[in-house]
């Protein structure tokens, strides 16, 4: 499926002598001047593609980063304000087509070089407090992670979920149980035909190759697990977008 485009909303940028255009952070600029590392002085910063190497090369006052391509050439870079606790302003260039394969690689500056500070599927919000809420589609419900940026070392962490929110209805449209639990697959609960159940939250995969589970509530008040293949095969409804 196609990528949803995520909104960029990040903190008004301080700039020094930089395009209209750089003042709107949802609006990507392949050219301008702002102070990055907070010394009073503008850098140059740019961005343009190498389509023989398919890289994106960033640069910012001489110095430079490549970063790898999807294909197509990127609309711009973003100018954000990660943690207004600071005087430094941060530097985003978004790849990929679909969900699967977006990526928000950040990047910041020292006065002498870039550094990558992290990669985000898609950078969502950022209101300058160091957090950054990152979305991704997944087929019938959207997950959203949540990203800190370390004062200490400069990086970008993802902060774990044992579960995600998901908060959509369906209906059963074929009778299938749900699982006492992530571990025992013993029934706590069979869903009746024509009923109508909430699906809560999820589970993320344990190990590589794993699949989701999510958590049911049925019609009678029952939680229980259900995988994705019966949700998908066995009922109606679910918001899947194509």
């Amino acid at each position: 499926m196609k990528m949803k485009v995520s909104v960029l909303a990040v903190v008004t940028c301080s700039l020094l002598t930089a395009p209209r255009a750089l003042a709107n952070a949802e609006t990507p600029v392949k050219s301008g001047s702002v102070d990055l590392n907070g010394d009073g002085k503008a850098e140059a910063v740019s961005i343009e593609y190498d389509e023989a190497k398919d890289e994106v090369v960033l640069k910012a006052d001489g110095a430079s980063a490549r970063i790898p391509g999807d294909g197509n050439a990127p609309d711009g870079l973003f100018i954000v304000d990660l943690d207004t606790r600071d005087k430094r302003k941060e530097l985003v260039v978004r790849t990929g087509q679909t969900d699967s394969d977006a990526r928000s690689y950040i990047y910041g500056f020292d006065g002498k070089a870039l550094k990558p500070l992290g990669i985000v599927p898609n950078l969502t919000e950022a209101k300058g407090n160091g957090i950054i809420l990152s979305d991704s589609w997944k087929g019938f419900w959207n997950q959203r992670d949540k990203y800190v940026l370390d004062a200490k070392t400069g990086k970008v962490s993802l902060v774990p979920q044992d579960l995600y929110a998901v908060g959509v209805e369906a209906t059963v449209k074929q009778s299938f149980p749900l699982a006492r639990s992530r571990t025992d697959k013993s029934a706590i609960a069979t869903l009746a035909q024509g009923s109508t159940i909430q699906v809560l939250a999820a589970s993320p995969p344990s190990g590589k190759g794993g699949a989701y589970l999510y958590l049911v509530k049925s019609s009678t008040g029952l939680l229980g697990w259900a995988t994705a293949k019966d949700l998908m095969e066995k009922t109606d409804g679910l918001p899947f977008a194509g």
